[in-house]
């Protein structure tokens, strides 16, 4: 079955997450983006989030209910006081969208949590508000998915042909109500990471090793596991809809082993995420857009550096990392040990070329480098200083022609410009310490990141041909430093470089060959698997780099993703370009209109089921 044929006129699908019109992680780009082809394949779509006012406000039109929506409205908040909104998520494709409120309902906290363990046995004894707040959400959704389809679709429509899909356990209420109550309404789960298996992988244990493992042996892991790391809540919620719902699935290959050993119960159906790749720039638009940004990014760096050394920036390459702040799971810890290995090889070799590597991963910190924006300032005057004294010159030009004098420094520079000059030179001097700073915000000197930069001897001496700038905070263009939105500094760079240990799929490399950037990823995260599966590596040739992290030494893994960035670096510009022009047309292979179909067929199978 596709997306041309029966599902696309005969299905009703509520698509229920924590992150609908509330951007909170990554699967709110996975629905947002995915939004538009949901729409265009069935016969009606909705999704459904909870009403979050500050999101709301911005993410949300609310419009006035039909008549018959109203009445549901009505009914849930006299049975119950959940407050219910229906209006449009304001993403690209504008899709219909429900947000509800449990207002009063919280006060049935403690009952939904005993129903859910009369039920499904789930032990949320003493749990928190990050659970007690979206189960009891989830709760109040389901109640409102069951009521529409009872009342309104089914007067109409096969309720049958009604689908509930959830995301993550934080939409676990609406599927386990559902499924205790009306079981006839099929449901699809989808998990992106499991619970456990994340805090197994940030508590550095060793998860795809265990995983691995277990299922050779044919076991799955133990759920006081869950309880060692006081998640027991959310492991036994997740686990519930992953046997509960009437279709299971995963967005990648090495998600589904995991849940398989985690959760005990494997995915039916593989839902890899995508991207509306027709909204990124073309290749001709990207090119032209490199140059702007990456001057831009040029000047941030010479201003950065300039009062304590000279750097030739119009030869150097720019390299990054982004994420969370999770120096394992993201692999940040393997990109600096490569960055510490580079450097020591390009000091050997006595290269000019020099690297610059910025960590955009946000953390906790006291604010701006005072010292930095003191050197900040001071540029953007001299800045201003030289912008008026061109216009003088200008002029000064024309007169000194006019008379027939040939031009000097004389006639054309004026001696105040000049003092000014040199007093703001004197100034940064005088300001000049004998490193520049390694981060652009000042953060607590136990920082893990900063401390693995400089215990692994990155501290931007002039010698140093790797030069490391720690971003711990969201880019923004108003953020007084390189003042870019986070696609165009990527656009502006050269390699993405996102080594990760645990990554169920990962956006952050899809998203930088969309922006025609190279990446590199690892064969334990979610897009790398795909890559090895799908793509040629004579198509993948430095477009996308996978650095295999399963079954081989950290030694190993440093070794490989050392030596790639050794090749971009020593890459001549032309084939940099041809790289960028492979990974722009890869990105194409990731479009919704084409893995909308793993969708498509997860329905099609919950269809098929038949009621116990």
């Amino acid at each position: 079955m596709n997306a041309s044929g029966f599902m696309e006129r005969n299905l009703i699908i509520f698509e229920a997450a924590w992150e609908v019109a509330n951007k909170v992680g990554g699967i709110y780009t996975v629905l947002s983006t995915k939004a538009p082809e949901m729409k265009k394949n069935f016969h009606d779509f909705f999704a459904v989030g909870p009403y979050i006012k500050r999101h709301a406000a911005v993410e949300f039109e609310n419009e006035e209910p039909s008549p018959e929506f109203g009445a549901v409205f009505d009914s849930l908040e006299n049975d119950f006081g959940i407050k219910c909104y229906s209006g449009h998520w304001l993403v690209t494709g504008r899709p219909k969208c429900l947000l509800v409120d449990p207002a009063d309902f919280r006060e049935k906290t403690n009952d939904i949590k005993r129903e859910f363990w009369d039920i499904y046995k789930i032990d949320s004894l003493g749990s928190a508000e990050d659970y007690n707040e979206p189960i009891v959400w989830g709760k109040a959704a389901g109640l409102l998915v069951e009521r529409l389809i009872e009342e309104v679709f089914s007067k109409e429509f096969d309720k049958d042909k009604c689908i509930l899909h959830c995301h993550e356990w934080l939409s676990a209420g609406a599927l386990l109500h559902l499924k205790h109550y009306r079981p006839e309404i099929k449901t699809v789960f989808t998990t992106h990471a499991t619970v456990l298996g994340r805090t197994i992988a940030e508590a550095r244990e060793p998860l795809h090793e265990e995983v691995n493992a277990g299922l050779a042996k044919n076991t799955v892991v133990d759920d006081s596991r869950a309880y060692k790391y006081g998640v027991q809540a959310k492991h036994l919620t997740e686990k519930a809809c992953a046997h509960s719902a009437d279709v299971f699935t995963t967005v990648s290959e090495i998600t589904a082993k995991e849940a398989e050993y985690i959760l005990g119960k494997k995915a039916e159906i593989i839902t890899p995420n995508g991207l509306n790749v027709e909204k990124f720039h073309l290749m001709e638009e990207l090119a032209n857009l490199h140059v702007k940004y990456r001057n831009t990014i040029r000047r941030f760096v010479l201003d950065y550096f300039a009062p304590y050394y000279y750097v030739n920036i119009e030869d150097s390459l720019f390299y990054f990392i982004s994420g969370r702040y999770e120096i394992r799971n993201k692999g940040i810890d393997l990109f600096i040990d490569s960055l510490a290995e580079l450097n020591k090889k390009l000091k050997r070799e006595s290269k000019q070329t020099i690297v610059v590597a910025f960590i955009w991963v946000p953390a906790p910190n006291r604010g701006k480098n005072i010292e930095l924006l003191k050197h900040m300032a001071l540029y953007e005057r001299i800045e201003d200083e030289i912008e008026e004294e061109v216009k003088k010159i200008k002029n000064r030009l024309y007169y000194s022609i006019s008379r027939g004098e040939p031009p000097t420094e004389k006639n054309l520079l004026d001696n105040e410009f000049l003092y000014k000059i040199k007093k703001m030179l004197f100034e940064l001097k005088h300001e000049k310490n004998d490193l520049p700073p390694i981060s652009v915000l000042d953060v607590p000197e136990n920082d893990a990141i900063l401390q693995r930069i400089m215990n692994k001897g990155l501290l931007n001496k002039e010698e140093d041909k790797v030069k490391v700038i720690y971003y711990p905070t969201y880019l923004n263009p108003a953020d007084g430093l390189i003042g870019l939105e986070y696609y165009q500094a990527v656009i502006g760079c050269h390699l993405g470089v996102f080594p990760s240990y645990y990554e169920p799929w990962g956006y952050t490399p899809l998203e930088t060959i969309a922006l025609g950037l190279p990446a590199v990823t690892t064969d334990l995260s979610g897009f790398g698997r795909f890559v090895l599966n799908n793509i040629s590596s004579e198509e993948a040739k430095d477009a996308i780099k996978v650095i295999g992290r399963e079954s081989v030494s950290y030694e190993q893994s440093l070794k490989q993703l050392t030596e790639f960035l050794y090749r971009i670096y020593s890459m001549p510009k032309r084939e940099r370009g041809e790289a960028k022009i492979r990974a722009k047309r890869i990105s194409y292979l990731f479009s919704w209109d084409k893995l909308i179909e793993n969708y498509i067929n997860a329905y099609d199978l919950a269809l098929q089921r038949q009621e116990d």
